[in-house]
This record gives structure tokens, sequence and C-alpha cells, in this order.
């Protein structure tokens, strides 16, 4: 379950699945806040399901958040969150989501590795190297 997880959550790996994209949402929420999919989010497929994710590229050096849904992209509003993550200087040191079908997780990552003692349930959680932007 654990590598589903890191495939399915990569931000790498969705990225590279993606689509173009319109225009950027108007306006300014921090991506972590977006219940539902905004406008200006990539859309594509992993493991027959579609995802969207937004914003659809953070820049090395990123500080700030970028989140994934789930769902049918036929009907954006319907998705669900599947995961945020949080960068600091563009390394990810917070994901926290939900496996579609599964359990919560809130994994916090510190110096380039996986701090157990402060995640939960870190069965679902992705190494550190799955989930840093290349």
């Amino acid at each position: 379950m654990r590598i589903l997880a890191a495939v399915l959550l990569s931000p790498v790996v969705l990225l590279a699945a993606c689509a173009n994209y319109p225009a950027m949402p108007s306006a300014a929420l921090p991506a972590c806040e977006y219940a539902t999919v905004p406008q200006g989010a990539v859309f594509g497929v992993r493991h027959g399901g579609d995802t969207a994710t937004y914003p659809p590229a953070v820049n090395r050096g990123h500080t700030g958040c970028q989140r994934v849904w789930f769902g049918d992209r036929l009907r954006p509003g319907s998705m669900e969150v599947l995961a945020t993550y949080y960068f600091d200087q563009g390394r990810v040191r917070r994901l926290v989501g939900r496996v579609p079908g599964g359990a919560a997780y809130d994994c916090h990552y510190r110096d380039g590795t996986l701090d157990s003692a402060v995640s939960q349930n870190t069965a679902q959680c992705p190494k550190a190297s799955e989930v840093e932007p290349r």
C-alpha cells in the first residue's frame, strides 16, 4: 500500500501525466485552502482514476502548498482531496491526505527523511525522496 500511495501521490508522477490548463484563478487563496478544484488546476490520470493538481507545478525553492484531488474530472466540484503538500524552500516538509478508500495520514519530513516521531499513520507515508519535486 505504501508504494501505491507513493506512486499515486508523487507530484512528479502526477504532473508528468498532465495536459494543458486554463488561466490561474483570480482569487489569491493558498492552494491548500481550496476545498474544490479551482480553475487553473491540471488534470491527469493515475491508476485509472482522474486527478487534479493545483497549482499545476511548483518552482524550485517554492514555499507554500500544492493540493491534489481525485474523482471524476467531468464533475470537478465533486472531486475529493487526495493530498496536500506543504513546501518550504522547495522541500516537502509535510504531506497530509487520505488514501482513496483507506486511512488518513499526516507525514512530516525533516532533513530529507520521514520524521516518524511526529507523523501519523507512517505506513501510508512515502519516503522523502519520493515526494520531492525534481
